[in-house]
């Protein structure tokens, strides 16, 4: 006969399984989560369906869900987003009350640390100068930039006073560069003049880029403003709504560099356009350039023929003169007697009409 256990022996055993189960994926966390990652990854296929066949039958309950999921986020965020910003005001508040005690503070810790360890202290401000200046360089330069803009001349005179006092060191920098680079250098010269060239021959004016002084440039700004902002009554809009060219004749005229300029950079855009568009012009200036290269090819070729017909006619110059001016003596005898070593001294010859035999 069985006999069930009663209610509270069967919640007991309930609880005694809970807590063995929870022993067990504590004991072994790692093997199960390495366990329901393999698994995952072997049924990818599957878990994609099945996500895609809940969606589609429960549509309403997960884009409720989504849609509660997201206003709890965004409530969140802009919870999140106050508290900051009340933090930033409270702390620029205090920080405005307390300048002089959080400034006297500061440098007592600098002086502190800069006692204790003074390498420690110069590592810690060089990396914090080097954290600062990876996140605000960008914005350093623009405003370096933007000064130098408004009003070069600071920058100009240390590069003179800098140029006058390190003369001789950056000449001979640039003489080190240029040593190092001549062929680079020398193939940007000849790429500026080739592109002149062509610039020319299209009839463009020379490349010349100036920048506008700062006073020229708040000069047109206000000019502009004062334009475009200027209020007219209503006599002078009554008046140019019955004649619109009365408007026109009280402009004053365009200044002739401008008009000049204006056709100028018009010619441009329209050869621009039209090789960009017509094949042909693209052929054209392709054939153009090839002509240029094979003319060059050919210079250089005639160049080296007269450099080898210059060469051989100075080569036969100087083998005239070395024949004219060489003395060719005859080969003097090594030995006395002759090439006959067994011949008698000429000394002892009797016959001799010279000296008291005569």
């Amino acid at each position: 006969m069985n006999v069930r256990p009663e209610g509270g022996e069967e919640r007991a055993a309930v609880e005694r399984e809970r807590e063995a189960r929870r022993a067990y994926r504590e004991r072994n966390a790692e093997r199960i989560s390495a366990g329901k990652r393999v698994w995952r990854e072997r049924n990818q296929e599957h878990i994609r369906a099945y996500r895609a066949a809940y969606n589609a039958e429960h549509r309403e309950e997960v884009l409720a869900k989504k849609r509660e999921y997201s206003a709890r986020e965004s409530a969140r965020k802009a919870a999140e987003r106050r508290r900051k910003q009340s933090k930033q005001a409270s702390s620029k508040k205090y920080y405005e009350a307390h300048k002089a005690e959080h400034r006297e503070y500061t440098r007592q810790w600098q002086a502190r640390k800069r006692a204790e360890d003074p390498e420690a202290y110069r590592a810690i401000r060089a990396k914090a100068q080097r954290r600062w200046w990876e996140a605000h360089k960008d914005e350093y330069n623009a405003k370096l930039r933007a000064e130098h803009r408004e009003n070069p001349a600071p920058k100009r005179a240390a590069a003179r006073a800098y140029y006058a006092a390190h003369a001789e060191e950056l000449k001979a920098k640039k003489r080190a560069y240029y040593a190092a680079n001549r062929e680079k250098v020398l193939a940007g010269n000849r790429a500026w003049k080739e592109r002149e060239k062509r610039r020319l021959a299209a009839g463009l004016p020379p490349r010349r880029i100036r920048t506008t002084p700062a006073a020229e440039r708040r000069t047109n700004t206000a000019a502009a403003d004062a334009f475009f902002t200027r209020s007219r009554t209503p006599e002078e809009i009554a008046a140019l709504r019955r004649n619109p060219q009365a408007g026109v004749e009280l402009l004053e005229a365009t200044p002739p560099e401008l008009v000049a300029a204006f056709v100028r950079d018009s010619k441009r855009i329209r050869i621009e356009h039209a090789l960009a568009t017509d094949g042909s012009y693209a052929s054209r200036q392709q054939l153009a350039e090839t002509r240029r290269q094979r003319a060059a090819q050919q210079r250089a070729a005639l160049r080296e023929q007269r450099d080898a017909v210059e060469n051989a006619r100075l080569d036969a110059i100087g083998k005239q003169v070395n024949d004219r001016l060489r003395h060719r003596h005859a080969p003097r005898q090594r030995h006395h007697l002759g090439p006959d070593p067994a011949a008698p001294h000429p000394m002892l010859n009797p016959n001799t009409t010279m000296g008291m035999n005569r």
